[in-house]
């Protein structure tokens, strides 16, 4: 897709955000791998109120959004801690994927991190009770992020899998 272009979100995006969040999949999808409804992307109230200031919310997370054709199709959470990016959600509406969105938010991000200074990024994904992981593990991998290995449980029914990747300048 040609014409995607990231920018900082603002307050004024968190309608879009949340559709962005409510239409990336299905109930029955994520069903066993997280529990969206826990989200703060899930309702505008709940992300209103974590919002502080800019592009970033009250526990220093920043987020950035990506614009085709005049709306946003999708958007990426990010923030350095301890010298180290941490990607915490990527979210493209379902009729956007595969098309190169989630992949120029991940760049964008990266590319953020390098003018900081920073060369390691970390992200995670999920794993249900069976052991199938969601399917953002293949695009995480394709991106160039390295499975650590790491199953850690979570107050629900799934895992988190955790991935690094060392980037180049």
């Amino acid at each position: 897709m040609k014409n995607i272009s990231i920018c900082e979100a603002s307050i004024e995006d968190v309608e879009s955000i949340v559709r962005v969040r409510r239409t990336a999949f299905t109930d029955e999808e994520v069903r066993g791998f997280t529990p969206q409804e826990h989200s703060i992307f899930y309702l505008c109230s709940r992300l209103k109120k974590a919002w502080e200031n800019e592009n970033r919310l009250k526990d220093g997370w920043e987020i950035y959004v990506a614009n085709y054709s005049g709306s946003i199709v999708g958007f990426i959470v990010f923030k350095v801690e301890n010298g180290v990016g941490y990607i915490d959600n990527t979210n493209v509406a379902k009729k956007q994927q595969g098309k190169g969105v989630g992949k120029a938010l991940v760049s964008h991000v990266e590319e953020v991190a390098r003018s900081r200074g920073i060369y390691v990024m970390q992200t995670d994904t999920t794993e249900n009770a069976k052991g199938i992981p969601w399917h953002s593990y293949g695009f995480w991998t394709k991106m160039g992020y390295k499975d650590t290995g790491d199953r850690l449980p979570t107050k629900w029914d799934f895992k988190e899998i955790r991935f690094v990747k060392k980037l180049t300048f």
